[in-house]
């Protein structure tokens, strides 16, 4: 396993509305009208790609979907696993096991890095990230922390 590695993918640009085409909002707003929410779903800026065994996983803050077999997603897996020379993929051997990569997509501006699988899934989920400083005793934020604002 990897220390934290953070791979950027200058030759990957993926399209902004990726997470649109292959679904995945249209599956968080069909869940959240089963649980009685209503409205229109906006992703956040960066969206986690994997697969789990032969399943595409998509994350964006707490959201999280398992998709069917999206031919668009697999031939992006194909791409990484080809500019990494197949160091590199997004892909676990069965749906049980994490895979060792996540690919991380700025919605913002097309970029791509491949992130360590549980770093890139803090990320992913994180509310309020810590720019610089330290903790407290009592597991807080210290006094010279940093919080980065909206």
């Amino acid at each position: 396993m990897t220390d934290n590695l953070l791979i950027e993918l200058p030759e990957l640009r993926l399209p902004r509305d990726l997470a649109k085409r292959v679904k995945f909002i249209e599956a968080v707003e069909e869940h959240a009208r089963r649980l009685g929410i209503t409205g229109r779903y906006d992703p956040t800026r960066f969206i986690g790609y994997y697969f789990a065994g032969a399943f595409p996983i998509v994350v964006s803050g707490h959201w999280s979907v398992t998709l069917d077999d999206v031919p668009l997603l697999r031939s992006v897996r194909e791409i990484v696993e080809r500019i990494t020379e197949n160091r590199f993929s997004i892909r676990s051997k069965s749906e049980e096991v994490p895979p060792e990569f996540m690919l991380v997509h700025d919605r913002f501006d097309g970029c791509c890095w491949l992130w360590e699988y549980a770093h890139g899934r803090r990320f992913l989920e994180a509310r309020q990230p810590v720019l610089s400083g330290g903790w407290d005793d009592e597991g807080g934020p210290g006094s010279d922390t940093k919080l980065l604002g909206p």
